[in-house]
């Protein structure tokens, strides 16, 4: 037995070493090491939630991950408790789901049609070789709930919905805008307003981690970060989408990553940017200069030589999906899981608290799905942006040199970025923070609106999971989308 727990702690502090983490970080990042590879184990999904819950709230308490006392190592002898020396599980925790949802396994297309929706998938190609899983939503099923308004931009347009494209963040993917429900969810509210839907999955998340040529073992495969988002897929998509539906335009939504990849292809891509006819985005993100999250800002303190020590560990994925974090996040999250308000604390650690938005019963729904995966190259790009702003990736003077032609990396046109815009954000966000929205607002050069969302402790993930996310947010975008389509002043 002291044999096991001395090899757990031999694995975890090595993972924290390739992390490059100090002693009071290492219980939660070397977890997320650890976790990085697609290992189907409960265990070390319990170990990462739990120590990640313990370290937000030591963060929130001492109001700095740099001040979090050592007596968080409490993490190792957890999880030398609960694995074998060989990492499998000592307790079979997938035999406690037999009384769970069993709604939590279906996809965003399986759900959507036992929701009453037409849900189609669809596989998109980039021109660099990642071939995409989308997710569409073409409408309510016959008997199927409709708004009274359902048909009506369909009319005198031969019936041909018009195309919206929804963007997800930097960890979930495309169930994010569905896990609210019917009549509630911004996605079934768009499909039953008559619009047809596109739900977008970037590269290596859970839905698009295929490659004409590339395996998801190599490192080549996850050389991208926010950059090949905006350049390369999200206008893969938009081509896509016209071509399958003939429209000339199509409306995009974006949340948090999903505003930074319009911003860079709207700055890159204009040939394409210039077909979108309305862009709606939350809580949106160009840079993250002045993040309040303690949780957020420990993640981003990702450097190139942390980066070289995780590759050559061979970690180039950040937290997949994974059967064992659905376990996890049944068990320990569900409603009557007397472990549920940690798992409240720890959204509110990340996104900021607002107690009376807080929808905890949806937390086995979005953690089924959440996180889904994405590059460790994306969590550096955007460690750079905290620190150097909205500019191309860094890959350090020599690189540069060879891949840009000057030392340093191009800074991003915000000038180019003349896309229609209206954005929404929180007072309370802890990410996408007022002092950095409010600047950006005010640089894009076609920005219809900014605004805060009326509730003053509105948060970030309040947007997509909040209880009166649809009164407060959604019922004035959708009219504002819907009137970019049936006006002729200024849209097209």
């Amino acid at each position: 037995m002291i044999g096991s727990e001395i090899s757990l702690w031999h694995q975890h502090y090595a993972a924290a070493d390739a992390c490059e983490l100090g002693r009071p970080h290492r219980v939660v990042l070397s977890t997320l090491c650890l976790a990085m590879h697609p290992v189907e184990m409960a265990a070390v999904a319990g170990v990462l939630l739990v120590s990640a819950v313990l370290n937000a709230v030591l963060a929130v308490a001492y109001e700095s991950v740099d001040t979090v006392p050592d007596y968080a190592s409490f993490g190792p002898l957890w999880s030398a408790y609960v694995l074998s020396s060989d990492g499998t599980p000592r307790i079979d925790l997938s035999a406690w789901r037999r009384d769970f949802n069993p709604l939590l396994d279906l996809d965003p297309v399986e759900l959507s049609r036992y929701w009453g929706y037409n849900a189609e998938l669809h596989h998109v190609t980039t021109d660099d070789g990642y071939i995409l899983g989308i997710h569409r939503i073409t409408g309510p099923s016959r008997g199927a709930r409709t708004s009274e308004s359902g048909n009506e931009l369909g009319r005198g347009r031969g019936q041909q919905r018009p195309v919206v494209i929804m963007a997800h963040p930097l960890l979930p993917c495309s169930a994010e805008w569905i896990v609210l429900g019917p009549g509630k969810a911004l996605a079934y509210l768009l499909a039953d307003e008559g619009f047809d839907v596109w739900l977008f999955n970037a590269r290596g998340n859970t839905y698009s981690l295929n490659h004409t040529t590339l395996d998801t073992k190599s490192a080549a495969f996850w050389d991208f970060s926010f950059h090949e988002h905006g350049t390369q897929d999200l206008p893969a998509l938009i081509q896509y989408a016209m071509r399958e539906t003939g429209e000339r335009r199509v409306q995009y939504v974006g949340f948090s990553m999903g505003t930074t990849m319009m911003f860079v292809m709207a700055a890159e891509r204009p040939d394409v940017a210039r077909h979108v006819q309305l862009f709606t985005g939350f809580g949106p993100v160009m840079h993250v200069m002045n993040v309040r999250s303690a949780l957020f800002r420990l993640v981003l303190q990702t450097n190139p030589t942390r980066m070289r020590n995780a590759a050559a560990h061979g970690v180039y994925w950040l937290l997949p999906t994974s059967a064992a974090i659905r376990t996890a996040g049944e068990i320990f999250c569900s409603d009557g899981s007397p472990t549920q308000p940690l798992c409240v604390l720890l959204i509110n650690a990340m996104s900021g608290r607002n107690d009376k938005q807080s929808n905890p019963s949806l937390l086995p729904y979005a953690i089924s799905r959440t996180p889904a995966g994405t590059s460790y190259k994306n969590i550096g790009h955007y460690g750079q942006s905290h620190v150097q702003g909205f500019q191309q990736y860094d890959y350090g003077t020599a690189e540069n040199l060879a891949r840009y032609g000057q030392e340093r990396p191009p800074r991003y046109n915000v000038s180019n970025i003349v896309v229609p815009s209206r954005l929404y954000y929180g007072m309370n966000d802890l990410l996408a923070v007022p002092r950095d929205v409010e600047p950006l607002c005010a640089a894009l050069p076609n920005v219809l609106s900014c605004d805060a969302v009326a509730d003053p402790l509105w948060t970030h993930l309040n947007f997509v999971w909040s209880k009166e996310a649809p009164e407060l947010v959604y019922k004035r975008a959708i009219a504002d989308m819907k009137e970019a389509v049936l006006s002729t002043n200024g849209y097209s």
